[in-house]
């Protein structure tokens, strides 16, 4: 039987101060080594420039390198590249080596950096201009993987002309999905309620995607979850609590939710899954974005979560939740 969607982990690197990055940064691999035995289709790592905790990888081209050497099918995910902040044609050398590195394993996540403005000045952009130039450097950075004669005459080496098929977008603007469908990128699924918000982005893009090139595959759309196995949910919630408080502001400036929202109110909001096994295969069953989602990205990290619990939130996932949703891993 074929599974219902390819399944995947998320990491936003989020370490303690307890945990430097030199320690850190090893574990992560340890954490795409465990998947990739465990039978996970994808995982995904976060990109955060001068972050001290929440979201400690400036380079995750490079991380996915070092977890590239250390695993053998595990696809490899930007989850995203803060493509404003990025030369494309350097993006895409680097890319380009990584790529063959890992045997055509990238999965590219791009984004414009709507949660990460603050850091901005130090890269000399300007935070207003962000949309601007993810568009412009998001088609020069396409047009160099397709192997489009650069300025000057060059092309990109090594070449790398199919990862421009792997290419995932970030919207959170029902125009910005379509674009991405109707130019044939998957889109990520992460940002807002997936009742009512998501919904409507999913369904924007399948309709672009049907005028696309590749109208006659199915459209690429990874529902981003966060997943929090506990012993009850009430024991998971006070876990994450201190987590997620500072995810608020961010969803009342977009209007998802009102300033006195509860925290039941902005873990749903923010996608959360938690509690029991059973409970987390419920609220799974019940999304209405994961029905018509080839993937599914569960993200396995708060701030405070360590590394060992994520690997063991991973063997929960691949043992006990996915396979009640139908997936079982690849031969």
């Amino acid at each position: 039987m074929t599974a219902p969607f390819r399944l995947g982990f998320l990491t936003h690197a989020h370490g303690t101060a307890e945990v430097t990055a030199r320690e850190l940064y090893p574990a992560l691999v340890d954490l795409f080594v465990a998947a990739d035995e465990l039978g996970f289709d994808s995982g995904w790592v976060s990109q955060h420039h001068l972050q001290t905790l929440q979201g400690r990888l400036p380079s995750p081209l490079v991380l996915l390198a070092a977890a590239a050497a250390r695993t053998r099918r595990i696809r490899l995910g930007t989850a995203v590249v803060v493509l404003p902040l990025e030369h494309p044609v350097r993006v895409a050398e680097d890319l380009a080596v990584l790529d063959a590195l890992a045997g055509d394993r990238v999965e590219l996540g791009l984004g414009s950096g709507g949660p990460s403005l603050e850091q901005f000045a130090a890269f000399d952009r300007d935070p207003d201009r962000r949309r601007e130039l993810y568009a412009q450097h998001r088609d020069r950075l396409e047009s160099a993987l397709r192997g489009d004669v650069l300025p000057g005459g060059a092309l990109l080496q090594p070449d790398a002309p199919t990862l421009v098929d792997r290419v995932w977008e970030t919207p959170v603007r029902a125009e910005a999905a379509w674009a991405a469908g109707a130019a044939g990128r998957g889109i990520l699924l992460g940002l807002g309620p997936a009742r009512g918000v998501q919904e409507q982005l999913a369904a924007e893009h399948a309709a672009g995607w049907a005028t696309s090139s590749r109208a006659a595959e199915r459209p690429r759309a990874a529902a981003v979850r966060g997943a929090f196995p506990d012993v009850s949910r009430e024991a998971a919630a006070a876990r994450l609590a201190p987590d997620v408080a500072r995810h608020l502001d961010y969803h009342v400036e977009y209007g998802w939710l009102g300033p006195d929202a509860g925290l039941t109110e902005l873990l749903d909001a923010l996608n959360v899954q938690y509690g029991r096994p059973d409970d987390i295969v419920a609220s799974l069953s019940a999304d209405p974005v994961l029905p018509s989602s080839t993937d599914l990205v569960l993200a396995v990290q708060a701030e405070s979560t360590t590394v060992t619990t994520a690997i063991a939130a991973l063997e929960t996932i691949a043992t006990e939740i996915a396979p009640a949703l139908g997936w079982s891993p690849a031969p």
